[in-house]
């Protein structure tokens, strides 16, 4: 394979983590991902070194592996080198249908879900480590829907945004609107419910 600058693989490993997604596997699960997908052909820290755009110079046999498990059509690595789009083969649905045949493949991601992959894409672009990352999401307990106001402050902490995207991602576009939010389970017991509106949001940020 011919030589890429490092700009070209870190940005394949954005499209790949992207495409991993589609699949239905979140951020936590390459090892799950790599034992239903690619055992015993690839391992997870290859593939962690790939979507971290780690390395730049991987085997031609790889690259072979890395496409099928991806659900791209041969040469859509090198294209996506190249500055190009990947072809897709399959569907980007079937690991999400496997795991709950009661849900609907062509669901959308629940608020919770969009909440956690902007998070952690945002995260990312700030410097923070996966580790970081993860804790963070683990600590706030994402995927679930935050209920606080005080959550929507610390997601908007960590990820440099306003409150006011936060809200928008949450379904909240006209802050002059009150919004409910109940306590979320770490909170005292007894709290009492907190609702947005324009002064409270004035009067956390």
């Amino acid at each position: 394979m011919d030589t890429y600058p490092s700009e070209a693989w870190e940005r394949l490993g954005r499209m790949l983590e992207r495409r991993r997604g589609e699949l239905g596997y979140g951020f936590r699960q390459r090892a799950r991902f790599v034992q239903e997908r690619g055992a015993r052909m690839i391992s997870v820290k290859t593939i962690s070194r790939l979507e971290n755009g780690e390395r730049d110079s991987y085997p031609e046999s790889t690259v072979g592996t890395v496409e099928a498990i991806y659900g791209w059509s041969p040469g859509s690595v090198e294209s996506v080198l190249n500055g190009g789009e990947p072809t897709s083969i399959q569907p980007a649905t079937p690991a999400s249908a496997s795991r709950d045949p009661l849900t609907n493949p062509d669901a959308p991601p629940t608020v919770g879900e969009r909440i956690a992959s902007w998070v952690y894409v945002r995260m990312r672009q700030r410097g923070y480590t996966e580790d970081d990352i993860h804790e963070f999401l683990a600590h706030e307990g994402l995927p679930r829907e935050p209920t606080t106001i005080s959550a929507v402050k610390r997601i908007a902490d960590a990820t440099g945004a306003t409150a006011a995207e936060v809200l928008a991602l949450l379904g909240v576009e006209d802050i002059n609107v009150h919004r409910t939010l109940r306590p979320a389970p770490d909170d005292a017991v007894g709290a009492p419910v907190e609702t947005v509106t324009p002064s409270t949001l004035r009067a956390e940020s």
